[in-house]
């Protein structure tokens, strides 16, 4: 892996916080979705205990205060089980074999089946730079800029030993440099930006030769 590996108590002691520990670990999007739920069911029950005065107040605040336990201990137990060395271990040898087919249908020609291996790996591990650039080349060689772009950028930020900043670089010099000259030839195939002259133009002289015989 070309990212620095992360250590599983810096992700457990930051799951106090619920949803923190999640991305930590590069699994932004379940970190934001549990953080998102404990506040939502966190201010509901603070509301309940401290704000509320109506009838059932005691069964509100036990009820939010039991569901915001749970969330705290399923996020805690999820963290726990993904940072277990053994699945690590698991998940680092499926990734490897993801990326050892990916290359492997690349240089066969068989591009969607190179990125079909590349999106599974990103499965298993989301932020993975390596995945994310090949999909950026992938993704140039069939003019989809905006994966491009959006791969590119995610390696990028992802890459924190810069193992692949150079090649990203260049990939996005060629792109420029290759679409400037797409630009530049459609410029000079059409410097003007006059349309040639269709069938109807072409016969609308002997038209009014005929109309000017028919009135004589």
């Amino acid at each position: 892996m070309s990212e620095q590996p992360r250590q599983r108590i810096p992700a457990l002691l930051l799951s106090l916080v619920p949803g923190w520990g999640h991305v930590y670990w590069g699994r932004e999007s379940v970190g934001i979705g549990i953080f998102s739920a404990a506040a939502v069911v966190g201010f509901a029950f603070l509301n309940s205990w401290l704000v509320y005065q109506g009838a059932g107040r005691t069964t509100l605040v036990w009820v939010f205060g039991v569901v915001f336990g749970l969330v705290m201990v399923a996020n805690w137990i999820d963290i726990f089980l993904r940072t277990d060395p053994e699945r690590m271990g698991e998940d680092d040898r499926r990734r490897r074999l993801c990326m050892q087919r990916g290359t492997a249908a690349y240089l066969q020609g068989d591009l969607a089946g190179a990125q079909g291996e590349f999106r599974e790996c990103l499965k298993i591990e989301p932020n993975c730079p390596e995945a994310l650039f090949r999909l950026g080349v992938l993704a140039a060689q069939q003019d989809d800029l905006e994966t491009v772009r959006s791969s590119f950028r995610r390696a990028l930020r992802y890459d924190l030993a810069g193992k692949w900043s150079w090649e990203i670089k260049q990939q996005f010099e060629r792109l420029d440099a290759r679409f400037s000259a797409q630009d530049e030839g459609s410029s000079a195939d059409d410097p003007g930006g006059e349309s040639a002259p269709g069938p109807g133009d072409e016969e609308t002289p002997a038209r009014e030769e005929e109309a000017e015989h028919a009135s004589t």
